[in-house]
C-alpha cells in the first residue's frame, strides 16, 4: 500500500470522526428500538435491483382513535416516489400498537376526515419485542383483512449486531430481526417472503431485506437504508459516532 493511499485513507477516516451525531428520540423513548413519536420522520433509499432505487418517506402521524374500539393505533404514512413500480398506490397508512410485550403492525386501515381509523382486519402481527434479546423467537398466525378466509402465518428472532454503518450514520446498539411470512397457498416447506430488519436502539428501522421466494416478480430482493431521521422537538443526544 503506497504513502499516499495511506493518507487517503487517514483523510477519510477523520472526516468520518468529525461527522455529527445522528438525531434519536429522547425521554423514555431513547430505550425503544420503535420509537413512536409524533412527528419522527424517516427517510429510506429503496434499492429495486441493481441500478434503479427510489425514495421512500415516512411520517409518524401519532395515536388515532378507531372506529369501534376502545383502543387507538399508532398511524404512519408510507409515501414512495416511484410506488407504481411495485403495482402499489405511492402513499399508504400502516398502525402499529403494542400488545403482550411485542410491537405489532397492522398494514391495512383508513383515515377518515374526522381523524378516526377504520381497520380493515383486526389483527397485527408482531415485528419486534418490546425488550428484545438474542435468540427471542416468536411466531404469529393474522387474518389480515376480515373479508378473508386465509390466515398468514409469521415466524422470527433476535440476533444482536452491535454497531452497523447506513447512509443516515454509524449506530451502536443494533439488533436483526430475521422474519418469514408463510402462506399455506404457496408452499408448506419454504417461506414466501423473508425479511432481515436491523433496528437501533432511539432510532428505529435503518435497514431492511426483503426476499421473494416466488421467483414470479422480476424484483426479487429489495434493500430499504435510512439516509435521514429526525425527530420532532430535539434529539436527546447521539446514538452513532
Amino acid at each position: 500500500m503506497t504513502a499516499m493511499l495511506l493518507r487517503a485513507i487517514a483523510v477519510l477516516l477523520l472526516l468520518a470522526s468529525c461527522a455529527g451525531p445522528v438525531p434519536h428520540a429522547s425521554g423514555p423513548a431513547a430505550q425503544d428500538y420503535f420509537p413512536m413519536l409524533p412527528g419522527t420522520h424517516w427517510v429510506y433509499k429503496l434499492h429495486t435491483g441493481l441500478f434503479t432505487s427510489t425514495k421512500l418517506d415516512v411520517t409518524a402521524r401519532g395515536e388515532r382513535p378507531v372506529r369501534g374500539s376502545e383502543r387507538g393505533v399508532f398511524v404512519v404514512e408510507e409515501r414512495a416516489d416511484a410506488g407504481e413500480m411495485f403495482g402499489l398506490e405511492p402513499s399508504g397508512l400502516v398502525g402499529y400498537r403494542v400488545a403482550d410485550g411485542y410491537v405489532t403492525r397492522v398494514p391495512a386501515l383508513e383515515l377518515g376526515s374526522d381523524g378516526v381509523v377504520h381497520l380493515f382486519g383486526h389483527d397485527g402481527f408482531s415485528i419486534l419485542p418490546l425488550d428484545p434479546h438474542p435468540g427471542q423467537q416468536w411466531s404469529d398466525q393474522v387474518q389480515v383483512f376480515d373479508q378473508s378466509g386465509s390466515h398468514q402465518s409469521w415466524t422470527a428472532s433476535v440476533e444482536s449486531v452491535g454497531r452497523m454503518h447506513v447512509p443516515a450514520g454509524t449506530f451502536d446498539d443494533v439488533i436483526l430481526v430475521r422474519s418469514q411470512h408463510w402462506d399455506p397457498e404457496w408452499r408448506e416447506t419454504e417461506p414466501l417472503h423473508s425479511y432481515e430488519d436491523y433496528y437501533a436502539r432511539g432510532v428505529g428501522l435503518i435497514r431492511s431485506v426483503a426476499h421473494n421466494h416466488t421467483r414470479w416478480l422480476p424484483i426479487a430482493e429489495l434493500d430499504q437504508e435510512l439516509v435521514e431521521v429526525s425527530f420532532e422537538g430535539g434529539t436527546g443526544g447521539a446514538v452513532a459516532r
